[in-house]
């Protein structure tokens, strides 16, 4: 006796929810799918009635997307900045009844999840200032003298604009090619995609307008002192215009940019600044992503 259409249906239906229920569970439980396809073939009997179902199920890998969204509202206060990232999941069926031809019936599901941007560096963090330095190059001096403890590295990452760091660099090129590198604490696998620049409260001239920001997957204090372990993410604007001064103790733009590879740790220096001066100074370089 075969199977009525409509118990076919109920069955195919069936089916169908469990997978997709699946798939729903699946997407929701990471940030991205992996790339992956698997068949299975099953005869599921009815009576009189065997119906072999061939069940295809397919997922593709999405990237983390960026977008150049604003993470500071007019009264300069961070804000959560949220992205998103669809995938699409297909699922095949084939069915066969004894006494009919085979049925394909294909069902496409798409889900979207929602990613927030959060700071990835943050006080407490592992952090040395450095000069004498290019990107992609070795580290060509470490921790300094400092003229005072309010203006250690630490201070730019401080969330604090009534604290600053100051770099005096090398007589020959004052406050060029200085900076830090930092090793965050809140995650050792982040993807940076903003940076986000503060004015210190005083010198304008010592304000950085460029610089370059680099990647690690290495916590090792010797092999961070090479160039050979940094990838260049980042070469560009501050956010602190070189001809207008933005005003002192300020935030300016975040300075956004499209990058999906995962870092343990950063490196940030700078590689110009407003005018003459013997050092540069800031109150903040934070660096924005996912954690």
């Amino acid at each position: 006796m075969a199977i009525g259409r409509s118990k076919l249906f109920r069955i195919f239906l069936g089916i169908s929810i469990f997978c997709i229920s699946c798939a729903v569970i699946a997407v929701a439980m990471g940030i991205t799918l992996k790339a992956k396809s698997s068949s299975t073939t099953k005869d599921v009997t009815y009576g009189n009635t065997t119906v072999t179902i061939s069940e295809t199920t397919s997922s593709t890998t999405v990237p983390k997307a960026i977008t150049n969204d604003t993470m500071m509202t007019t009264s300069s206060q961070p804000i959560t900045v949220i992205t998103t990232t669809t995938a699409t999941t297909t699922l095949t069926f084939t069915m066969m009844t004894t006494s009919s031809q085979p049925i394909t019936i294909t069902t496409t599901m798409t889900t979207t999840v929602t990613l927030p941007w959060n700071k990835i560096t943050r006080a407490g963090d592992t952090i040395v200032g450095i000069y004498s330095t290019l990107a992609g190059g070795s580290i060509g001096g470490s921790d300094g003298v400092f003229s005072n403890s309010q203006e250690y590295p630490s201070m730019a990452i401080d969330g604090s604009t009534t604290t600053k760091y100051l770099n005096f660099g090398t007589l020959s090129n004052p406050g060029i090619n200085t900076g830090f590198y930092v090793i965050p604490k809140i995650s050792n696998a982040s993807i940076a995609c903003s940076i986000l620049f503060a004015t210190a409260n005083d010198f304008p001239q010592r304000d950085p307008i460029t610089v370059t920001l680099e990647g690690s997957n290495t916590t090792s204090t010797n092999a961070l002192m090479s160039g050979s372990s940094w990838t260049l993410i980042y070469n560009g604007s501050t956010g602190i215009s070189a001809l207008v001064d933005p005003g002192r103790n300020t935030y300016v733009a975040p300075q956004n940019f499209s990058n999906a590879k995962v870092y343990a740790a950063y490196r940030l220096l700078i590689t110009s600044k407003r005018s003459s001066e013997y050092s540069v100074q800031y109150s903040e370089a934070q660096i924005w992503g996912y954690i």
